[in-house]
């Protein structure tokens, strides 16, 4: 980008040269042979760098949302599982059974279900229960650069002639738009510390399932006639009944906590675009009559809207799949910024010319949240080349 801007600034070096050779005679020409009119317009593209960002406390993945309080009875949901209140009642009231209870989980792993073993002369016994799990990282405060493409554009712009000054100068007052893109990401991978919360829930000497397993859970059994022969139904087939043969797990756990040090894939992107309302004056100043310089400069307002997006996975031992976290959000804002323009304008006819020239602006950064990490979006300085097409009219 810097390369570019030097090429735009040794083309107004250059043609200020052309300038400086031309004789007397040329001096005193009327360098406006142009329709004598105040009107003009262009329309052009932009090259320019994009806004740099720095991604903040990466590296922190939420786990699932549960009670954490093992006294109260409620639906627990964990990383490798789940278990819900009791969905039994009493056959002669119709109210919950409320035994301590529950006939309503899931788990998915045979690591979690630990069968029962008698005492020995070292160890005591060992009851039957299954363990659920609930993973999260914290981030160490980790801070990395995204890796930024360029904010190609376009531009519009109209303007108004207020004269001239020094007899050559022509001062217009204009206004107009820019349009650039974001995107700003990077891949990689950061420490966080991860946190195990692991409950442990009672079988009360029933047989573990076997995993996967999910309650409740009953079987059909077929009906016998009175001489032991399957009874035949009006469609032909045997009658039967259900019984339910759910594994009853305790209502409430035992907790413990854990914590240890992780990596965490993750992959970091702000991506959007920024519109710049600019204003202010316009000087242009001929060197041949076809070329003239155009030096500009003033006020501008950029609305920015962007999207925070988040993918982190951590790989955890005792679960077979990642823990992942997705998010986004977006967010609008409106930054003051100010600018200024050096093209070198070519005309083509009376109305119709081609510019050339480097650009400059000047704007405030911003934050961005998603949950507890943060992106500065930093759209500082940005400069560039513009060319295009410029009317008279």
């Amino acid at each position: 980008m810097r390369i570019a801007v030097f090429v735009a600034a040794s083309l107004v070096v250059f043609t200020g040269f052309l300038h400086a050779q031309s004789d007397d005679d040329e001096d005193e020409m009327d360098y406006f042979p142009l329709v004598p009119t105040g009107n003009s317009m262009r329309f052009g593209m932009r090259y320019v760098g994009g806004p740099k960002v720095a991604f903040h406390n990466i590296g922190g993945v939420p786990g699932p949302t549960s009670v954490t309080d093992p006294g109260i009875p409620a639906d627990r949901t964990y990383n490798d599982g789940y278990v819900n209140l009791d969905t039994r009642t009493d056959p002669a009231t119709g109210s919950p059974k409320n035994d301590g209870f529950t006939n309503t989980w899931m788990v998915n792993y045979a690591s979690q279900i630990t069968a029962a073993a008698p005492a020995t002369a070292t160890t005591p016994a060992v009851d039957s229960s299954v363990s659920f799990h609930i993973y999260s990282a914290d981030s160490l405060g980790t801070t990395i650069n995204g890796r930024t493409s360029s904010a190609d554009g376009w531009e519009l712009q109209v303007g108004r002639s207020l004269g001239r000054i020094a007899r050559k100068v022509n001062v217009s007052w204009v206004g107009g738009i820019t349009f650039g893109s974001i995107n700003a990401k990077r891949s990689d991978e950061v420490q966080a510390l991860l946190t195990t919360l692991t409950d442990t829930y009672s079988l009360s000497g029933q047989d573990p399932p076997t995993a996967p397993y999910t309650a409740p859970t009953s079987t059909t059994r077929v009906l016998p006639d009175p001489h032991g022969n399957s009874q035949l139904n009006p469609n032909g087939g045997g009658n039967s009944t259900s019984a339910d043969n759910t594994i009853l797990l305790a209502q409430n756990p035992t907790e413990a906590t854990t914590s240890r040090t992780v990596q965490v894939g993750g992959y970091w992107q702000i991506k959007g675009a920024y519109l710049t309302f600019r204003t202010g004056p316009t000087f242009q100043i001929p060197v041949t009559e076809r070329i003239k310089l155009s030096i500009g400069f003033g006020a501008a307002m950029a609305f920015v809207g962007s999207t925070f997006k988040t993918d982190e996975e951590i790989v955890v031992d005792d679960v077979t799949s990642p823990i992942t976290y997705v998010d986004e959000k977006t967010r609008q804002v409106l930054l003051p910024a100010f600018y200024a323009d050096a093209d070198a304008e070519y005309w083509l006819t009376e109305r119709s010319g081609l510019y050339l020239g480097a650009t400059y602006q000047k704007s405030k950064s911003f934050d961005q949240n998603l949950g507890s990490e943060s992106a500065t979006v930093n759209l500082g300085t940005t400069s560039g080349l513009q060319s295009g097409f410029t009317l008279r009219f």
